[in-house]
């Protein structure tokens, strides 16, 4: 084996010495340039692909989010300008399920982006239903822009127009608040 190995060696120093200076530089430039494709191709297929685990995030909820994946020491990446969060595609559905039971995303509530799906069979009901339900979505995420307001719900009754302005009557709207622990009673009051 010893004998094999010397010879070898020999025969490829033989061959190295044979070359033109040109050649040389062009076999290691071969050798380096193959290196690099495997060293770039390795760490390119080692890169975890990412997902989407969450869109349309309230900053506050994409905020929990950032902050439970970092204890967990999961990768992530967040993407629109913060509202999307992404970790590696193998993980995904347990990160929902998992985050699903911790109550995140808090708000899920719809605002004025339903309108970017409209289909032109809508009825003048459905463009009413989900106009209400835009107008509830984006009330709601302003309330949970308040400090002190963890979760915003708010249910919106808009009454039919009435023939006669007597008999008209006003729209109306009922809120319901979860809010902060941290808070006192007397700083929540006069904030909301």
């Amino acid at each position: 084996m010893a004998t094999t190995s010397g010879q070898l060696k020999e025969q490829i120093n033989a061959y190295f010495s044979s070359l033109t200076l040109k050649q040389k530089m062009m076999l290691l430039g071969g050798i380096a340039s193959g290196l690099a494709v495997l060293i770039f191709l390795l760490i390119w297929t080692a890169k975890p692909n990412y997902e989407v685990l969450f869109s349309n995030l309230s900053p506050k909820d994409a905020g929990k989010i950032v902050e439970s994946l970092k204890e967990k020491k999961i990768p992530y990446q967040i993407g629109n300008g913060g509202s999307t969060i992404l970790v590696p595609s193998g993980k995904v559905y347990d990160l929902r399920l998992t985050f699903a039971q911790e109550g995140m995303p808090a708000s899920s509530n719809v605002g004025y982006e339903i309108f970017d799906q409209s289909n032109l069979g809508m009825t003048d009901f459905i463009q009413q239903i989900n106009y209400r339900r835009a107008l509830e979505g984006e009330l709601s995420r302003t309330i949970e822009q308040i400090e002190a307001v963890e979760q915003a719900r708010v249910h919106i009754v808009i009454p039919r127009e009435a023939l006669f302005r007597e008999d008209q009557k006003s729209a109306s709207a009922s809120v319901i608040l979860r809010l902060v622990v941290e808070f006192s009673r007397k700083t929540r009051i006069p904030t909301i």
